[in-house]
Parts: structure tokens; C-alpha cells; sequence
């Protein structure tokens, strides 16, 4: 399954399938490599949140 990444600005992109010219949101989750390979500029991508570390069984005791 693709990864999922959000838009952080308003972008025009071409779709894959009707080749018609389409405004994705802000905050858009894009997982269709089709549509996230026409966002070359990487400004258009919100940032990714921190990730949190995975804890071991002896810190959770």
C-alpha cells in the first residue's frame, strides 16, 4: 500500500485517468503515485509529524 503524504499548499495537477486538470487542497492525502510524481517542488508537502520512538517491554515496566 502507497504511503500516504499531505498537502500543504493548493496544487493543479493532471489525472491519470480523464487527463483533466485538477485543484487538490490543502491537507489533501495523496497516495496515488500517479498524482504525487506531478509535485516536483517539495514545498508542496506539509511535514511529515515526528515520529514517536517505539518503546521495549523494559521500559514499559
Amino acid at each position: 500500500m502507497p504511503v500516504a503524504r499531505t498537502l500543504a499548499v493548493a496544487v493543479f495537477v493532471i489525472d491519470p485517468t480523464t487527463h483533466e486538470t485538477v485543484l487538490l487542497q490543502p491537507g489533501t492525502q495523496i497516495t496515488d503515485p500517479a498524482i504525487a510524481e506531478q509535485m516536483t517542488h517539495p514545498d508542496v508537502w506539509a511535514p511529515d509529524p515526528p515520529r514517536q520512538s517505539r518503546r521495549t517491554k523494559a521500559e514499559t515496566q
